[in-house]
């Protein structure tokens, strides 16, 4: 079988029946942080065999390797003429390797721009109306009777908390909420999330893309709540999600505790077994080798000649 044809195969695979099987799956909740990497390594794998397929039928027509045919390629698109002897078969190679490079590209830059304006936005509203805690100096209070509790994203990530939580959770369920968005910030989980949110808004007809924000959103949501439990009991945690959860708001912006599975989330939090090392050390490991499969294919075609 030509490299052309498994990078076809590695694309559909990894944008198709991949994600809904691993959404399907209970173990990622036992390995939160290692199976966002799995996500990600999907996501990463698939473009590649993606671009890779449409360069390697691109080049198929100048008879030589993927390496040659690329640099000739090159040299006539800086001359002016990217579609020479190329022919039909070519031309829609070159069509799909550039599509997919400007989808992904795009759609990163236009989310991450109306992203950090909304972040930006909000931040400078909360300069205006918040105040910092004194037992706390890093979190911001607002003077607002709904409950809220959230981490805004940035350079300088934003801890926000209204007064109307305050009133309703206790000192030790407060510390784990706290802590929980703490997690969200040491983690830059806003920055993990901004690829799947740019994907999702473009290519949601992709199975991939239909669980990916879901699914890491949740994972991270997770992870933020294994923080948490560094610093208190789980079961602090476990109370304040209930708490919350029926009143709990937060901007679209920003990453907040009450938002994304919060049944599933209180569930595992009380659950003896919450994380599994050896489970995480697998999922990295398959993080890798899915990487790395593209790579081989892609490393056959610049070898090949036709």
């Amino acid at each position: 079988m030509t490299a052309a044809a498994w990078l076809a195969i590695i694309a559909v695979m990894m944008f198709g029946p991949i994600g809904p099987v691993l959404a399907r799956a209970d173990w990622p909740r036992r390995a939160p942080r290692a199976a966002v990497v799995l996500w990600q390594a999907l996501g990463i794998s698939g473009a590649l065999a993606a671009i890779g397929f449409g360069l390697s039928i691109t080049v198929a027509p100048m008879h030589s390797g993927m390496l040659a045919g690329t640099a000739r390629l090159t040299r006539q698109a800086l001359a002016g003429r990217p579609l020479q002897n190329l022919g039909i078969s070519g031309a829609l190679g070159l069509t799909l390797a550039t599509d997919v490079c400007i989808v992904l590209l795009v759609g990163l830059a236009t989310t991450g721009l109306c992203t950090t304006y909304a972040r930006s936005r909000h931040r400078r509203l909360l300069d205006l109306v918040s105040r910092p805690i004194d037992q706390a100096p890093d979190v911001l209070l607002l003077d607002d009777p709904r409950v809220a509790a959230y981490c805004l994203p940035g350079l300088r990530p934003r801890i926000v908390v209204s007064a109307g939580t305050l009133e309703l959770l206790g000192d030790e369920q407060l510390g784990a909420v706290l802590a929980h968005e703490r997690g969200h910030a040491r983690g830059r989980h806003g920055i993990v999330m901004l690829p799947f949110a740019s994907m999702d808004t473009l290519l949601r007809w992709m199975p991939y893309v239909r669980h990916a924000r879901t699914e890491v959103a949740a994972l991270l949501e997770m992870a933020a709540d294994d923080f948490a439990a560094k610093e208190s009991h789980p079961r602090h945690l476990a109370g304040a999600l209930v708490e919350m959860a029926s009143s709990g708001t937060a901007p679209s912006c920003a990453l907040a505790a009450t938002t994304t599975a919060v049944s599933t989330r209180v569930v595992r939090l009380l659950s003896p077994r919450r994380t599994s090392q050896a489970t995480a050390t697998w999922a990295l490991v398959a993080s890798a080798a899915t990487v790395l499969v593209p790579f081989s294919a892609l490393l056959t075609a610049v070898t090949t000649t036709r």
